[in-house]
This record gives structure tokens, sequence and C-alpha cells, in this order.
């Protein structure tokens, strides 16, 4: 009687999913939230009798075939706001929804895996996380992000009457609703609590893992929402810890080279902005390696948000290890860092200093500037040691710093033609950590061997 009443809500689901009027109509005639629970209790249920097996268990693709049933009307009415809002007021079974499929289901089960990315990305999109057309459309593929804000800021100023029909156009809800989901997505959804290696606690929550599942096991498509619904969940800093604990970091690495270019962009954001908040130590040593690379690239996106958060988010993971430091520098990241100090924008300037800086500390670095190879960047260095952007003058001045701490390369630094100036900003300077630095590189250039006299 369970898995019959089951199968009807989730054909009444379904209807009611398309058509507007059938909804309001069901959801008037009977508790149409309590009916989804025990339907998606019961579906639950008669899939661990069929794995268990024994006398009067049911065959378990018949109980994948209600799991699929459920999970597409779920898809079809998660779309709406209006039942998104009911659904957050209704904690049980929104849980329900996340715990219907085991992991080994979302394995086994591609449309499985499909429906539940699907869910969880319609849950954590509001009205103003828009579906721009596709960049290989015309007009759209001749059009910069910059046109593209600009053009649909003229159709909201339009009448509503003029605006351009959108098709299939629906209302995901509220920036505010779509913060709670995403919150219970990372937060709440988990059965159990786990201690990270800091001590802190976090939620196990069965949402990010399953979400893992899914890309490693799923199509493009599947990776491309799941990438998508990643974005989301970390643009709260507060998210990301919880994200990296329940195996977030390795799910996105899988997820940086995907052929779509917004998906792509999303996961490596996404994955830059956990390694912006996220103690390296706290990451296995192969996904600290393995992040150097998405990272690097992603400094040479023509998106300043995009650089500076990659190069923020590379920064904080040098100071990992040496051997980081060398797949770095091997990746090119020496010169994506030092292009970033002639961007207009200062913050993306100061973070491709405070990358460069951090990368002064390994070996191949200190035996180019030793050798004389560059040049240029002690000249760039001295420049941004009197720069108005106080990070920006302390990660130039502590560069110099390290530098300095070499006899060869305090050398090179003292026969500069822009070393006037270093003694000019250090005159000038009123900022006691900026002086210290700077008279800490002077020390060492005055104690430098083979130092000439002159």
């Amino acid at each position: 009687a369970g898995l019959l009443r089951a199968k009807l809500v989730a054909v009444l689901a379904i209807v009611a999913g398309h058509n507007k009027d059938v909804r309001e109509e069901v959801f008037d005639r009977l508790d149409f939230l309590l009916e989804l629970r025990h339907a998606l209790e019961s579906a639950r249920e008669s899939t661990a009798q069929a794995r268990r097996g024994g006398d009067g268990a049911p065959e378990l693709e018949e109980t994948r075939r209600l799991l699929r049933a459920l999970y597409e009307a779920c898809a079809c009415l998660t779309i709406h706001g209006e039942f998104k809002e009911s659904l957050m007021a209704s904690k049980k079974t929104l849980k329900a929804v996340q715990d219907l499929p085991s992991a080994q289901d979302l394995i086994e089960d591609p449309q499985l895996a499909f429906f539940f990315s699907s869910i969880v990305y319609n849950l954590c999109r509001s009205r103003e996380d828009k579906t721009r057309p596709k960049k290989n459309e015309f007009p759209f593929n001749e059009l910069t992000d910059e046109d593209m804000n600009a053009l649909e800021e003229f159709y909201e100023k339009m009448p509503a009457e003029s605006r351009p029909v959108k098709n299939g156009e629906v209302d995901a809800g509220s920036k505010e609703l779509a913060d709670k989901l995403r919150a219970w997505c990372v937060l709440q959804s988990g059965e159990a609590t786990k201690k990270l290696s800091d001590g802190t606690s976090t939620s196990g929550s069965n949402v990010v893992s399953h979400l893992g599942k899914c890309a490693a096991h799923g199509s493009t498509r599947v990776k491309t929402i799941v990438a998508m619904v990643f974005k989301y969940l970390c643009a709260d800093q507060e998210h990301r810890r919880f994200i990296v604990s329940n195996g977030g970091v390795r799910t996105l690495l899988g997820l940086v080279d995907i052929e779509e270019e917004t998906a792509r962009d999303a996961a490596r954001q996404a994955l830059a902005q956990i390694c912006i908040v996220t103690n390296p130590a706290l990451l296995p040593y192969s996904e600290q390696l393995d992040a150097v690379r998405p990272l690097v690239q992603t400094l040479e996106h023509n998106h300043e948000l995009l650089q500076f958060e990659a190069a923020m988010g590379l920064t904080n993971l040098l100071t990992a290890s040496d051997e980081l430091r060398t797949r770095a520098i091997q990746g090119k990241a020496w010169s994506a860092c030092r292009d970033l100090l002639f961007s207009d924008n200062e913050l993306v300037q100061r973070a491709g200093i405070e990358a460069m800086c951090n990368l002064t500390m390994a070996p191949e670095m200190l035996e180019r500037f030793a050798d004389g190879k560059c040049e240029l960047e002690i000249r760039v260095f001295i420049g941004f040691c009197g720069a108005e952007d106080r990070p920006t003058t302390l990660a130039a001045s502590g560069a110099l710093a390290m530098l300095a701490s070499c006899d060869e390369v305090a050398l090179q630094i003292a026969k500069n033609e822009s070393f006037d100036n270093f003694l000019g900003a250090l005159a000038q300077c009123a900022d006691a950590d900026v002086q210290h630095r700077l008279v800490s590189t002077l020390c060492s250039i005055a104690s430098a061997e083979n130092l000439p006299k002159e």
C-alpha cells in the first residue's frame, strides 16, 4: 500500500511540476508535502529491502524506477520559488528529498545522479542567478561580460510589456531563500558531526559528498551542474570549511577542466575561494599539488575577479612547501603573477605581488635573481615600495627583504638602476612595518660579501 501510494504521489508531483493550475489544485486538496515525505520514505525503505534481498523483497530496478520518478517530480517542482518556500518550511520533507538515494544509488544510476544534482542546483538558485544565453550564439558571441551586464540592465529599465520574452522563464525565488537553502545543504543535511584536524567541528553533509559521487560517475551534463552548485555553496565564506571536510576539493579538482566555459570557471572560482580561507595543511598533499595548475591558469582569465581570487588562493597555497612552490614555478606562475602587476585594478596588482612574494622563497627563484635574470622584477618590487596601498607595499618590501638575505641577490639589488628609488622610499616611509622590511633589506645588502665600496 505504501509503494502504491508513493507511485500515485510521484505521478501527481510530475503533473504538478509542469502545470501551475494543476499544482495549485493538488496543493489545495491535500497536504502535499506530507504525502511527498511519506512517499520518499517508503521508496527509500523499499530500496533498502531490495538491496537486502530475501523473500518478498522488491526488485532493485523496480524501486529504482520509483526513485527516478519521485526525483524527476522534485526536480520539476524545485524550479519554482513558491514550492521552495514551502519546502524550506517543512524541514522533514526537505531532508527526505535529500536522503532518498544512497551513495551507491548515485554511483550505479546516472539518471538518478542527474536528478539529484538538478534538485540541489534548483534549491541553490535564486531569481538573481541569471542564466545567460550561450556565448557561441550570435550576437552574444561578440559581447563581453561588461556588454552583457549593460544589456541586462537596459532590459530591466524597459517597461515590462516591452522586454524581450524569455522562453520557459520561472521565478526561482529570492536571494534570501536561496541563501537559507544553501546553508541547509552545507550545514544541516548531514546526520553526523566530524572533527577536523585543527580540532573544530564540522557537519557531515551528505549533499556535498553525494555531489562528489554524481560528478565522479555522472555525465558531462551532471558535471556541469555540480560545478555550478559548488559555486553557489562557496559564495558564503563560512560554508567553505565544511565543503573541504566533506571531500569538496577533490570533487572540484575533477571539474576544473570540463569543456563548458561557464561551469569550468565556476569550478575554478570555487576552488580559489576555498584555497583563500583554508589552511593548506588541512588539505591532502595530492590536493595541494593538483590545485596549483588550475589556479595558475585562472590568473590569465580576462575577468578581474577570477584573477584576483585565483592569485589570493595561490598566495595562501604557496605557504605549504618548497615542492608546491616548485610546481607553481614550473607551471609559469611567476610570469602569470608578474603580468597581474600591469593590471588597472589595484586589488589585482596587490594579489599578484603577494603571490610573487611567496614565490621568492623558492630556491629556483633565488637562483634566477642571483644570476641577474630578474632585473625587471627588482625594479618592480622597488617601485611598489612607494605604493599608496599598504598591503601592496608590505608585500613588495617583504619580497626584497627575503631576497636580500641571499648575498648574491643582495648585490643584484644594490646595483639595480632603481636602487636610488629604494633609498628614497626608505627616507619617505612612515609605516613602521614597511620601514622594518626596508631596513632589513639594507642591512643585508651592507653585510653582503663582495659588496663594492662605492
